[in-house]
């Protein structure tokens, strides 16, 4: 299992509900952004990095596998039911999808592209 994911997962998730890291893997803070935040990262874990909800417990501080499961179940009803939810996952998906399939150098990678891309143009006048 590769950490580097997971760490960006919980970062992109705390950065698109405006929630705090230490609220989000502990377990004391009933906060909506939190909440949010918190079965955002949750359902991805479980859905797509393949972590069972016994081993939630690992990621969040004192977490059990029902409330896993519940975390679970509630955010796949909300990204059927919210727009806004739904959206905020797609974005978040294709960032996660960013990270996994470039890394972190993607960035990098994408604006030295850029400079090529003018460099070429400029060399067609």
């Amino acid at each position: 299992m590769n950490k580097r994911v997971i760490n960006e997962a919980l970062r992109l998730c705390t950065n698109l509900w405006k929630a705090k890291r230490d609220d989000v893997i502990g377990n004391n803070c009933r906060k909506a952004e939190v909440v949010m935040a918190k079965r955002m990262f949750i359902y991805y874990l479980y859905n797509f990095v393949e972590v069972g909800h016994t081993q939630m417990k690992h990621y969040i501080k004192d977490i059990s596998h029902a409330t896993s499961i519940y975390h679970v179940r509630e955010f796949n009803k909300n990204i059927d039911e919210d727009a806004y939810i739904n959206k905020t996952f797609t974005f978040f998906m294709n960032e996660m999808r960013s990270f996994s399939v470039y890394g972190d150098e993607y960035d990098f990678k994408k604006q030295e592209l850029e400079k090529i891309k003018v460099e070429l143009n400029k060399l067609k006048k």
